[in-house]
């Protein structure tokens, strides 16, 4: 084992009680992205202990959405930086579960957010804290915490600090959970969320039937034709019809239905034809004098693979060997995460590598507690023995 990954390896191992007593308060900390007063106090928290390590913080503003918060250390390094990145949020409001939930039992930590990824956060600044231990002094390591990714950044700006920041790194590290297949994602598919209204006109289902406008029925044609656009085995393209409202009783003609369609993708070019399949579906009218109107709400870019994705897993799998474990596999999920923005930004990056969790949004949410020292490790590694030049 080289001299680096030993010493690495004793730090870390030297921190773990503290690493996971800062995982317990993180976690303990109850709060999701719609609670902003809450999410923006667990920013100011871990904000203080990062400068508390010397690192330099500032809270940036995102519009009407919660703060982002970048934190540098050594920024007066001369390399170029290297990107640590993630969330502080959780789906689950203050009060949801019972207080201090973070708890250990056989090598697994249980609790809302330990995976999902409060864990990943802890990893980040003992990256940073076991690079120092050597010495490490060629690239800055930057840290952007969102408090919002888990509702979609819907309002806030987000995405494009994420970008900004992101521009001219090195490389990143997203510290999402890490996989229960001991898979990395090298990309994610896109996504787009939209909402589809049709009008109709309502009327006595027996006196009126002749003169009503069912919006219902008018749906129904645009659900089964919206299914029928996904082409996952052929082209990885998926569209579903997730959440339908429509009608009052039921004796009454509904002149009102409304769906809220998920579509997932694998290239930059599917979005804006899906886009223009959705409204070609939604533009054929099958009841005379319904009227159909499409939203096209949120949608999230693909993390696209790249060789350079490929390398950078290359050089992780280089450092599990030095600590005597198995290789990691490639995973392109249908979930998204912020990688997708740090991706836009032509920068070589990993995703679903902080530690190794499963039941994320639930409240059986758990994560291997070892995987969070040994991916500590192996991605400190990876960045010590970095140099310029991935492809």
């Amino acid at each position: 084992m080289s001299d680096y990954a030993v010493k690495i390896g004793q730090y870390v191992d030297h921190c773990q009680d503290e690493m996971i007593d800062f995982w317990r308060e993180l976690v303990n900390f109850q709060g999701c992205a719609k609670e902003p007063a809450r999410m923006a106090t667990l920013l100011q928290m871990v904000k203080r202990r990062l400068e508390q390590e010397g690192l330099l913080c500032r809270m940036i503003p995102s519009g009407d959405g919660i703060p982002v918060l970048c934190a540098v250390d050594g920024p007066e390094r001369t390399g170029k930086p290297v990107l640590l990145c993630g969330h502080l949020d959780t789906v689950f409001p203050r009060d949801a579960y019972p207080e201090n939930p973070f708890v250990i039992r056989d090598g697994i930590a249980y609790g809302p957010g330990t995976a999902d990824m409060k864990g990943g956060t802890v990893m980040m600044l003992y990256i940073i804290k076991a690079l120092r231990h050597i010495g490490y002094d060629r690239s800055p390591i930057k840290l952007l915490l969102c408090a919002d990714e888990e509702t979609g950044h819907v309002g806030s700006q987000a995405p494009e600090i994420i970008r900004r920041e992101a521009a001219g790194c090195l490389c990143a590290f997203n510290l999402e959970t890490g996989r229960m297949d001991d898979c990395i994602a090298i990309g994610r598919k896109g996504n787009l969320d939209c909402h589809i209204t049709v009008r109709g006109r309502s009327g006595h289902v027996g006196n009126d039937f002749l003169t009503g406008r069912n919006a219902v029925a008018e749906m129904a044609h645009k659900v089964i034709a919206l299914q029928a656009l996904s082409r996952y085995e052929e082209e990885g393209i998926i569209v579903s019809v997730d959440v339908i409202q429509g009608g009052t009783v039921s004796n009454a003609i509904p002149d009102f239905c409304k769906i809220e369609v998920d579509a997932r993708f694998d290239r930059a070019s599917d979005l804006e034809r899906l886009k223009r399949q959705i409204s070609e579906v939604c533009g054929v009218t099958h009841i005379e004098g319904t009227q159909t109107t499409v939203d096209f709400v949120n949608d999230m870019p693909v993390f696209e693979k790249t060789q350079a994705n490929l390398d950078l897993l290359d050089r992780i799998n280089q450092a599990a060997v030095e600590y005597g474990l198995p290789p990691f596999g490639t995973a392109f999920p249908g979930g998204n995460s912020d990688v997708s923005y740090i991706s836009q930004a032509g920068v070589p990056a990993v995703c679903a590598c902080g530690v190794k969790g499963s039941g994320a949004h639930t409240m059986e949410e758990c994560a291997i507690v070892d995987t969070l020292f040994q991916r500590t490790k192996m991605i400190a590694y990876v960045i010590a023995e970095l140099e310029e030049g991935l492809s």
